[in-house]
């Protein structure tokens, strides 16, 4: 990875860094924390979490909040306080969480949207993995795991960072420095800076986007299959397959167009970027387009899913009669909850509707 420190740069550059690095962020942060939040509060309904799909959806829209926070507002309080301040540099403790929280996120956020697209491809393509495999417990379990692996397998950042004193000449008093991202152990030195890269690359990128690639295919290719069946409930349900398969691919593609300029900037182009007025917005604006995608995921729901835009709708009614101080009427929606969803994979020879899936993904 690049090793990259910000200048002072001319006027036109620090004022599109001074958006780029402090106002977006924080319209991130506010955009992608409500959203985020929202979406997980109606994933776990009670009849929305009962799908595979929906699972790796709540950690996916958790994991994508604390990644907002980890570079967002740091970014932000460092241009805000024109480089005189900056939240790793504060404390210890805040430093080996941040050099943690910087590469656990992405990790974990770009495995669990990597399971959403893998569970979809294999819902449509694979009845058995449907009947055995797509279960809300079953989901949990890959989600912890995932959780553990990466906590495990970057659990050796929190011995990057120590502290140390210099003598300042012009106030004549030792001060403290935090030095975060490197140890006083040249061997873990070498691996963060040699090894661990690799590792990097291979997670956030490599896995994720062949994976993400071949369930493309299949999705797409399942997709653009014309459905024969005359049966209106198989064709309904085919119809808000499609949708949420649409959906899906859309959140995956968009990993793939938001994330892959970063990586080429800072593995392929570093050397021709580094040196001029506008490294820093550059980089910059690679590390604010990777990380607009964790604050979509509601946008993505909302226009998908219809099931989702009307609880939408309903929670905002809700909040805002509360608001007002009026009662909300109870109602009874036993036999409305989110868009039912069959996997239908041979409509002509099959005419019964198996096992519905209340799918919001």
């Amino acid at each position: 990875m690049a090793s990259w420190a910000r200048t002072v740069n001319s006027q036109p550059y620090e004022i599109a860094e001074y958006i780029i690095s402090g106002i977006a962020p924080i319209g991130l942060i506010v955009i992608g924390t409500v959203g985020n939040l929202l979406s997980v509060l109606i994933l776990l309904k009670k009849d929305n979490r009962q799908t595979s799909t929906n699972v790796y959806l709540i950690f996916l829209c958790i994991m994508d909040t604390l990644s907002l926070y980890q570079w967002n507002l740091g970014d932000a309080v460092y241009e805000f306080t024109v480089g005189t301040q900056n939240i790793s540099n504060q404390s210890l403790f805040l430093c080996k969480w941040e050099q943690f929280l910087s590469f656990y996120t992405l990790h974990t956020s770009a495995m669990f949207i990597t399971l959403v697209s893998l569970d979809r491809a294999c819902l449509l393509w694979s009845r058995s993995y449907k009947q055995k495999i797509a279960r809300p417990h079953i989901a949990l379990i890959f989600c912890i795991l995932v959780l553990f692996i990466l906590f495990a397998l970057n659990g050796f950042l929190f011995a990057l960072g120590f502290e140390y004193t210099t003598y300042d000449n012009n106030t004549q008093t030792q001060i403290s420095v935090i030095a975060c991202y490197y140890s006083l152990n040249t061997g873990l030195n070498d691996f963060f800076s040699i090894q661990y890269p690799w590792i990097h690359l291979v997670i956030m990128y490599i896995v994720p986007f062949i994976l993400m690639f071949i369930c493309t295919i299949m999705t797409m290719k399942k997709l653009i299959v014309k459905q024969t069946s005359t049966n209106q409930q198989l064709i309904n349900s085919a119809h808000r397959n499609r949708h949420i398969s649409i959906m899906l691919l859309s959140m995956c593609l968009t990993y793939i167009i938001s994330t892959l300029p970063n990586r080429l900037c800072f593995s392929l182009f570093a050397d021709l970027i580094i040196g001029h007025d506008y490294t820093d917005t550059i980089f910059l604006i690679t590390n604010l387009l990777m990380y607009t995608r964790n604050a979509l995921n509601i946008f993505f729901l909302y226009i998908s899913v219809h099931g989702f835009r009307r609880d939408i709708r309903r929670l905002t009614l809700t909040c805002c009669r509360r608001l007002d101080g009026r009662i909300v009427p109870q109602k009874n929606n036993n036999h409305e909850h989110l868009d039912q969803m069959t996997i239908v994979h041979d409509p002509v020879k099959h005419h019964a509707i198996g096992i519905p899936l209340h799918i919001y993904s």
